[in-house]
């Protein structure tokens, strides 16, 4: 049974500018998330991802420790080669089985690295999902000022651009770092059993990594974290200008120009934004390639030396200098790089989870009931309601009383209150003093479902889904059997026979 009329037959929707305007003033709920440092806890939400595929996770990692022992194999291989051949009476039997069980070490590390390839995507794309999940539950749940205080394109940006991203940051950053330590751990063990004193020669160069490490990681967090806005930005620009409305707007008052000029600029700022994110990681992996290259010739020396003077194995030092190093240098040079894009990513994750957080204007109460029926009794008790960053009230210390099956029309001027009176019923907005009461409760004790069940709403401005005649009919009511589909649009002098028939 219908509790009220939608809107007052006068029209008029002062109050909806009034609320569009704080909402510009306000800009957004969220703040500017960028610039807030990095927490313990962050780090700890961010991995609390993970307990629901713990056992994926588990598997994963013994693919990557095992595929880490078999990347040994080839250098292992090398050395016990080049010490056979340049000994006394070489064997090609004992050459043809160090080869045998080096190409038998690649295929099987091969197969593991499938293995975990698959194991870490399918542990990220859930993650991905359940993000997705919370974040459009979240969203959906938001109250109708919710949406007037943020622009639709940065809310869709939330669960579009940023989610889409943190996707390489699980299957490769996260899971990267352990394969990354395991490689140059199990790596650092081999280089010291063949010779500690290169071992040590090598590691000198560690700390030239280590120092610009934590500063390059604060500043790519800042700069993802303003690309990801700038991009919010552009997103909402787009929604708005291209939307129908928009576009009506640019064509009548003749600003194609002016908003092409607008887009270039925005569109030039995330340019630069994006341009000074991936070159302060770069830099960083400039610098890891050069300290690559650098070690194994001072490697090489340092080994040519051992073993003129010291009889080292010409086998251990060259594997030492062109396999292992090499290796080490590269696990260790990703794990700083790793570092510096698990920091800039925790600017993604801060954004999705400022969605997360924030907490509903309207939401049921702890000791909400359920409206089983309702007569259609509306009262209001000295309402007053002020919209979010509005100094002057919509309505003031406002009383009314309206009867089951009494027709009302609410009739006044742009900005009178019409709109606003409308909206408290359902509870889109809660007052700031008074009451509304259906049927003698007041609303705010009922559930917002259940409440709402029992409010018929005519929206004033019409929107359809992209979807058939027939599904947008039945939206309300998707249980709705034909014929009762047919009277309602008989009812709203709307019924086209052969359309409904044909279920388009």
């Amino acid at each position: 049974m219908s509790a009220c009329l939608w809107r007052g037959l006068a029209g008029g929707s002062g109050e909806v500018v009034q609320e569009y305007c704080a909402g510009i003033t306000m800009a957004t709920d969220w703040g500017d998330e960028a610039e807030q440092g990095v927490d313990r806890r962050l780090v700890r939400r961010v991995l609390g991802y993970l307990r629901p595929y713990w056992r994926a996770a588990v598997l994963a990692l013994g693919c990557i420790a095992i595929g880490a022992l078999l990347g040994l194999a080839p250098a292992l291989v090398f050395a016990a080669l080049i010490d056979h051949l340049a000994g006394e009476d070489p064997e090609f039997a004992h050459v043809l089985a160090l080869v045998g069980a080096g190409i038998c070490a690649a295929v099987a590390a091969g197969l593991i690295g499938l293995a975990e390839d698959y194991l870490t995507e399918r542990i990220s794309q859930g993650i991905i999902f359940d993000l997705r999940e919370q974040l459009f539950d979240r969203l959906v749940h938001q109250s109708v000022g919710f949406y007037t205080r943020n622009r639709a394109g940065e809310v869709m940006s939330r669960i579009g651009n940023d989610v889409n991203d943190i996707e390489s940051v699980v299957a490769q950053t996260v899971f990267g770092v352990a394969n990354n330590a395991l490689v140059a751990g199990t790596t650092l063990g081999l280089m010291i059993a063949f010779d500690w004193r290169l071992t040590l020669l090598a590691l000198v160069l560690i700390p030239l990594v280590a120092l610009p490490m934590r500063r390059a990681g604060r500043r790519v967090y800042a700069a993802r974290g303003a690309s990801q806005s700038k991009l919010a930005e552009l997103t909402a620009y787009l929604q708005e200008v291209l939307g129908i409305s928009g576009a009506l707007l640019v064509k009548a008052f003749v600003r194609e120009r002016a908003e092409q000029e607008r887009f270039r600029r925005t569109n030039d700022e995330l340019r630069y934004l994006e341009i000074r994110a991936s070159m302060i990681a770069r830099r960083f992996g400039t610098l890891m390639r050069v300290l690559q290259t650098s070690v194994p010739a001072l490697i090489i020396l340092a080994g040519g030396w051992l073993v003129i003077h010291d009889g080292a194995s010409v086998g251990a030092v060259f594997v030492f200098a062109t396999v292992l190093t090499q290796r080490f240098g590269m696990a260790a040079g990703s794990l700083g790089e790793a570092h510096v894009n698990l920091v800039g990513s925790l600017a993604l994750f801060r954004r999705i989870f400022t969605v997360l957080d924030h907490p509903s204007d309207v939401a049921d109460r702890d000791a909400a009931s359920v409206l089983r029926s309702a007569r259609g009794a509306i009262e209001l008790e000295r309402v007053t309601f002020t919209y979010p960053g509005q100094a002057r009230p919509a309505l003031i210390d406002f009383s009314a009383r309206i009867e089951p099956g009494q027709l009302v029309a609410l009739v006044g001027p742009s900005g009178a209150g019409k709109t606003t009176l409308t909206t408290l019923i359902p509870r889109f907005y809660d007052p700031q003093a008074g009451r509304v009461l259906l049927d003698g409760h007041d609303v705010r004790e009922l559930t917002l479902e259940s409440l709402r069940r029992h409010i018929g709403i005519v929206f004033q401005d019409t929107f359809l889904f992209h979807a058939s005649i027939r599904e947008n009919l039945l939206y309300a009511r998707p249980e709705a059997s034909d014929e009762e589909m047919i009277a309602a649009a008989q009812a709203a002098h709307m019924h086209v026979h052969r359309l409904l028939a044909r279920r388009l």
